[in-house]
C-alpha cells in the first residue's frame, strides 16, 4: 500500500516538474549595423529575462552585416541599407528599427542647441566650411525658427528585472504618424565661437553614411543647391563627398558610430553624424535640422515617425524615403534599418529564436527603451514588418 502511494507521489512529482520545466533556451548570433546596436544591446537583456534565449550581437557596420549574412556566418544581421547586388536568394528584409541620424557636436561655450540647414551641413561635411563662426552658420543661428511640439503619453513597461517603470513616448495615430500638438516659434541669436571644425566620419562600409549622404544630395537638390553635394549616396563616406577629404586637415575618420561619437566628445569643435543614442552616451548636444517644410526639428522618435510616414513601403519590406518632400513635423534624416533573416534552409531552433527576437524588437523594445531614440513602428510599416517576420521558416 505504501509502495503504491509512493509511486503515485513520484508520478505526480514528475508531472509537476515536466509542466514547470522552462522552455528550450538557445542562442543566436548576429552582426551588422552599429545604428541598431544601442537598441539591440538594451533589449537583448529583456529578451533573455523573458524567454531564456541569448542573443549575441557584434556591430562592425552594415557592410559587415551583409557580408556575414551572405557568408552564412550569422543567424541574422542588421543593415541600414538593402543590398545593391549579391543578395542571397533566401533573404528576408524585416523593417524593425527606425531612428534619426543625429548631428552631434562639441561646443562647450554654446549653452543651447544649434540650428543647421541642409546647405550648411553639406558645406561642413564637404570641407567648404571649416570654422564655427562662418557667416552661413551664423545665419542659421540668428533667425526666427519654427519647431513642432508633439503630443506624448505615459506608458508602464517591465524592465529586465521584472519591475514596472513609467516611460514617456510619442502619441501615434493608426497610420504611425505622430500627433503635432502645436508649433513653437522663437527668435534665436546664438553666438558661435571662432573655433576650427573637426569633421569625424565613418571609414567603414556604413548604411548610416549611405543614408546621410543621400540626404545631403536630395535635400540640397530640392532646394536648388545641387552643386553643394552632386555625388550619389555611398556606403563609404569619403567616396560620397564632393571633395578629396584625405587632403583636408580638419577631417578625422574612424570605424563605427561609437568611435566617431567618442572622437567628437574629446575634440572641441568636433561634429559627426550617427544614431542618437551615441550622442546621449557621450553627453553630446544635437542640432535641430531644417526640413523641407522650413521647420527645424530635433532628432527624436516623433520626428522620425513623421518623416518615415512620407516614404513608400516596397513589397520586399524595404522603404524608399523621400528626402525632397515637405513633411510637417519631420526630422529630415530619419531612417529605417532592416533585420536580415533567412527564409529557410537553416537550423529550425535558431530560426524560431530569430523569429521570436525580431518580433520582440518590433513590438516591445522602442517603448521599453525610449531613451535610445528609436521610433515605435506602427501602421502600414508595422503590418509589413510582421508579414516579413512571418516568412521566417
Amino acid at each position: 500500500m505504501l509502495s503504491k502511494k509512493m509511486a503515485s507521489i513520484a508520478i505526480a512529482t514528475s508531472a509537476l516538474l515536466l509542466v514547470a520545466s522552462p522552455a528550450y533556451a538557445g542562442s543566436i548570433n548576429g552582426s551588422g549595423a552599429t545604428f541598431a546596436a544601442p537598441l539591440v544591446d538594451a533589449c537583448k537583456v529583456d529578451f533573455a529575462a523573458d524567454t531564456g534565449h541569448t542573443v549575441n550581437y557584434t556591430g562592425g557596420g552594415s557592410g559587415k552585416g551583409r557580408s556575414d549574412f551572405t557568408g552564412n556566418l550569422v543567424d541574422f544581421a542588421n543593415s541600414d541599407a538593402p543590398y545593391s547586388s549579391g543578395a542571397p536568394a533566401n533573404l528576408i528584409y524585416a523593417p524593425v528599427y527606425a531612428a534619426p541620424i543625429a548631428i552631434m557636436y562639441n561646443l562647450p561655450t554654446v549653452k543651447e542647441p544649434i540650428y543647421l540647414s541642409p546647405a550648411s551641413l553639406a558645406k561642413i561635411f564637404s570641407g567648404f566650411i571649416t570654422n564655427w563662426n562662418h557667416p552661413d552658420l551664423a545665419k542659421d543661428n540668428e533667425r526666427t525658427v519654427k519647431t513642432p511640439v508633439f503630443k506624448t503619453k505615459k506608458v508602464t513597461v517591465k524592465n529586465s528585472k521584472g519591475q514596472s517603470v513609467t516611460k514617456t513616448v510619442p502619441v501615434l495615430d493608426k497610420k504611425g504618424k505622430p500627433d503635432i500638438a502645436r508649433y513653437k516659434t522663437k527668435t534665436v541669436n546664438i553666438d558661435l565661437p571662432n573655433q576650427q571644425i573637426t569633421v569625424w566620419y565613418r571609414t567603414d562600409s556604413s548604411g548610416t553614411s549611405e543614408n546621410f549622404t543621400r540626404f545631403l544630395r536630395g535635400a540640397n537638390a530640392a532646394n536648388g543647391n545641387s552643386s553643394l553635394w552632386p555625388k550619389a549616396q555611398n556606403t563609404t563616406f569619403s567616396n560620397g563627398t564632393p571633395n578629396n577629404i584625405s587632403t583636408f586637415f580638419n577631417f578625422q575618420g574612424a570605424s563605427g558610430s561609437a568611435a566617431n561619437a567618442a572622437g567628437v566628445a574629446r575634440t572641441v569643435g568636433g561634429i559627426t553624424y550617427s544614431e542618437l543614442s551615441f550622442a546621449l552616451d557621450n553627453k553630446l548636444p544635437v542640432a535641430y535640422v531644417q526640413n523641407m517644410a522650413g521647420e527645424f526639428v530635433a532628432p527624436d522618435a516623433a520626428g522620425t515617425s513623421a518623416f518615415l510616414g512620407g516614404g513608400t513601403i516596397n513589397e520586399n519590406g524595404t522603404v524608399d524615403v523621400n528626402f525632397e518632400k515637405p513633411i510637417p513635423g519631420a526630422y529630415p534624416i530619419g531612417t529605417t534599418s532592416y533585420a536580415l533573416a533567412y527564409a529557410s534552409g537553416k537550423n529550425a531552433e535558431k530560426q524560431t529564436i530569430v523569429k521570436e527576437f525580431l518580433t520582440y524588437m518590433l513590438d516591445k523594445c522602442p517603448t521599453k527603451h525610449p531613451e535610445k531614440g528609436f521610433a515605435q513602428i506602427t501602421g502600414p510599416l508595422y503590418t509589413k514588418a510582421k508579414e516579413q517576420i512571418a516568412k521566417i521558416k
